[in-house]
């Protein structure tokens, strides 16, 4: 499909529909059959491993490790996982009434339809292949809208699935910028997951309110890692230095923002310099992916040098593709864009605190709110400062972005970072809606329901019974209840209704 053919509506609405018919069928397939459809998605990875590091090398450009071991072991993780759980975490399952016990509910989880997955640049296979995976075997169909920036991986994430031979068109491909991502969600598809920027992340939200549609987001962020005194110094270090610069800092879950005890803080940053000394940013970081955002690095590294910070590391580019890991700190480092503001490159702000309470207000004055990380050799400590976070997953002694290799857990952010799950039984669950089916446990008579009309003084007094039966706290007052209730049950038996 041409760009042309992407922005008329009429394509992409009859793409839509084609999409949503065979949506409609595959939902009708049980849960166990969609299991086995895609099981041989495995081998299907597996054999082609060599074949997808080397284009996600080539378009994406990061280091051949990040490839396999961030991309491909975490699709096939995610496949193992979804496999296992999926006909439990979609089974229906039954709920009694309690004023009804003669009848109950079905709680079922139907598919949404269409799923419009837009996902980024950044992790151009595990992101979007992760949703993918979900909404179909949640039974519904998908039209995955890739990064202009890596097409040829988008290409390859529908090319891999043709291997479990899925009904034609349950999972299409459309190319193109933010002009065909809006042109979709005007084509109205039936759910909206969308992994990108703040900025557009509000323009997909605010564009799909204009229908309805449902979206998860999963945006921006600047996330924080604490350093306590306490901490196992060498080992926090390492960890800063890997999760500050990994995918060349082109990581929504990079720690941006470096939380150090003002005692261990000079000690812990002539340490963490000498880490970053060790790295290789050609090898180890790959390339900038999108060149303009070297001028989002220029920008906040000229606010830093104007706020006279001390860029204590790096600050330089290598070369046109290559930017070396950065260290900024110094006072007034927290009104800096680099410590406020997603840089998504290999730069990292230090900020002392001096007491507990302290790191968990400087975290959680952010609006973002993905990944954190706590290091301190106290568990006790490190719970009590995870619970009063406000973001999505903590990680305690580890860099909180490495959960998302880790299928079973569920994956998201709050405020600015988004809304929504994926991965773990949440991010089954996200690509359904609920539907209740309520009804009569044995095909027989059922009486007419005592809240009918007409209303009249009996059944107001047996309507209180039921409300003070339902508040009763205590033996008495349930007894007390239930004589009010059963004097206002029988005077309901005797009456004679109107309708």
């Amino acid at each position: 499909m041409t760009l042309e053919d992407a922005l008329q509506p009429e394509v992409l609405s009859d793409r839509i529909q084609a999409a949503r018919s065979v949506a409609r069928t595959w939902e009708t397939e049980p849960v166990k059959a969609r299991v086995e459809r895609l099981r041989p998605l495995f081998a299907e990875i597996l054999a082609r491993k060599d074949e997808i590091a080397d284009l996600i090398c080539v378009e994406n450009g990061k280091p051949r490790v990040e490839a396999v071991g961030h991309e491909i072991t975490t699709c096939l993780a995610n496949l193992d996982f979804l496999l296992r759980r999926a006909p439990a975490v979609l089974a229906p399952r039954k709920q009694g009434l309690k004023w009804l016990p003669h009848r109950q509910a079905m709680i079922t989880r139907r598919a949404y339809g269409v799923v419009l997955v837009i996902s980024p640049w950044n992790v151009p296979l595990a992101i979007p292949m992760g949703a993918i995976l979900s909404a179909v075997l949640a039974g519904n169909a998908v039209i995955l809208k890739p990064s202009e920036i890596t097409p040829r991986i988008g290409d390859l994430v529908v090319d891999l699935l043709q291997a479990c031979h899925l009904p034609p068109g349950l999972v299409q491909v459309i190319h193109g910028d933010g002009q065909v991502g809006a042109a979709l969600i005007e084509a109205r598809p039936d759910k909206v997951c969308f992994t990108g920027s703040v900025a557009t992340g509000r323009r997909v939200m605010a564009a799909a309110a204009q229908h309805p549609i449902p979206v998860s987001l999963e945006l921006g962020g600047v996330d924080a890692m604490i350093v306590c005194e306490d901490a196992d110094l060498e080992l926090a270090a390492s960890a800063a230095a890997w999760g500050a610069t990994f995918n060349g800092g082109q990581v929504c879950a990079s720690v941006e923002r470096l939380l150090v005890h003002s005692s261990i803080a000079e000690h812990f940053g002539q340490l963490l310099a000498d880490k970053l000394e060790r790295i290789d940013p050609v090898e180890d970081l790959g390339r900038i992916t999108m060149p303009r955002q070297k001028g989002i690095y220029d920008q906040h590294l000229a606010d830093a040098r104007e706020r006279g910070l001390e860029i204590s590391f790096g600050g330089d580019y290598l070369d046109a593709d290559h930017m070396g890991p950065t260290l900024v700190q110094g006072p007034g480092v927290l009104d800096s864009r680099v410590y406020r503001e997603e840089t998504f490159g290999p730069v990292v702000a230090l900020v002392p605190f001096t007491d507990d309470s302290e790191a968990v207000r400087l975290h959680n004055d952010s609006p973002y709110g993905l990944t954190a990380s706590v290091f301190t050799r106290s568990r006790r400590r490190a719970r009590s400062m995870a619970g009063q976070l406000r973001t999505g997953l903590v990680s305690i002694n580890d860099i909180g972005a490495t959960l998302h290799g880790h299928a079973e857990i569920p994956w998201g952010g709050v405020g600015e970072s988004g809304f929504g799950r994926s991965h773990g039984d949440e991010g089954l669950l996200d690509a359904t809606w609920v539907q209740v089916i309520e009804e009569g446990r044995w095909n027989g008579f059922e009486p007419k329901r005592p809240w009918w009309y007409p209303y009249d003084h009996r059944q107001m007094a047996l309507i209180n019974g039921f409300t003070e039966l339902t508040g009763a706290r205590c033996t008495r007052s349930r007894l007390r209840a239930v004589a009010r209730l059963s004097k206002a049950a029988v005077a309901m038996a005797t009456r004679s209704p109107r309708s």
